[in-house]
């Protein structure tokens, strides 16, 4: 008997307690339910989708005829509807950048006065108090043609004592007077004349041996004087030397003072 009590009594404990875990389980479905139906409308409040479809802002145009746009967020369009502090947005000036400049460095090749009187070349000899000139040889020989040195004017076309054929050219670099001789030509070029313009292109005729010469080989010399002007300190061939040698004692080298010559080259 006493068994039978203790069992109804457990029946109605299970029984109580699970009505009471139903009526919390209610409890709380409902105020989930509510808390989420007010959230919706609280949002719903803060962002009210037909009242931001009639808010238009406004254009203004500007001074030059050209729309700005005015642009502000939905939420705060809506806050100053709802505080009644709502006002025209300004007009945005537009900015005009400046367009991108794509800049490229150009580099250019600084210009040259002057140039070696050979395409192919060797320095033979160099000069002295009594020969102020290069020794330039060839493996080329007779057909190495021979160039002007720098741009200027034929000022002599002649064959010295020993059938030397030989070439001066007279140039005028940035207002100073000099005159370049080329001696032992095996040959004219064609056309060649005195006062002929020539320029480093024009040449002036092949390599050879004609005159006092052992082998083939260009005798080039160059001296600071007007071979052209009667009143320069070389207006004749007696000039020249004796010029030419006293500006050698004076550390003036020919070529070698107006540019770098190598001992050896295959272009000018």
């Amino acid at each position: 008997m006493k068994n039978i009590k203790s069992i109804l009594t457990k029946k109605e404990n299970i029984k109580r307690i699970s009505i009471f875990l139903l009526l919390v389980s209610f409890i709380l479905v409902y105020y989930q339910q509510t808390f989420t139906t007010e959230k919706m409308q609280l949002d719903y409040e803060l962002v009210n989708t037909k009242d931001m479809a009639m808010v238009d802002v406004p254009e203004k145009k500007s001074a030059n005829s050209t729309t700005a746009s005015n642009s502000k967020s939905v939420f705060q369009i809506y806050k100053e509807m709802k505080t009644g502090n709502y006002v025209e947005a300004q007009t945005l000036t537009p900015v005009s950048l400046p367009a991108k400049q794509n800049t490229v460095a150009t580099l250019t090749e600084p210009k040259r006065t002057w140039y070696l009187p050979t395409e192919m070349g060797t320095i033979t000899s160099y000069p002295t108090a009594s020969h102020f000139a290069l020794d330039i040889s060839s493996p080329r020989g007779t057909s190495e043609a021979i160039y002007p040195i720098a741009n200027g004017t034929i000022s002599s076309i002649y064959t010295d004592y020993a059938g030397a054929k030989i070439v001066m050219v007279t140039h005028n670099i940035n207002g100073q007077a000099y005159t370049s001789q080329y001696v032992h030509l095996s040959s004219y070029a064609p056309d060649l004349y005195v006062g002929k313009p020539v320029t480093i292109n024009d040449y002036l005729g092949f390599m050879g041996r004609t005159g006092i010469a052992t082998g083939n080989h260009l005798h080039i010399a160059l001296v600071d004087c007007n071979y052209l002007d009667p009143n320069s300190s070389c207006p004749n061939l007696n000039s020249f030397f004796s010029y030419g040698r006293s500006r050698y004692y004076q550390g003036f080298y020919g070529l070698q003072s107006v540019m770098n010559v190598p001992t050896s080259w295959t272009s000018r």
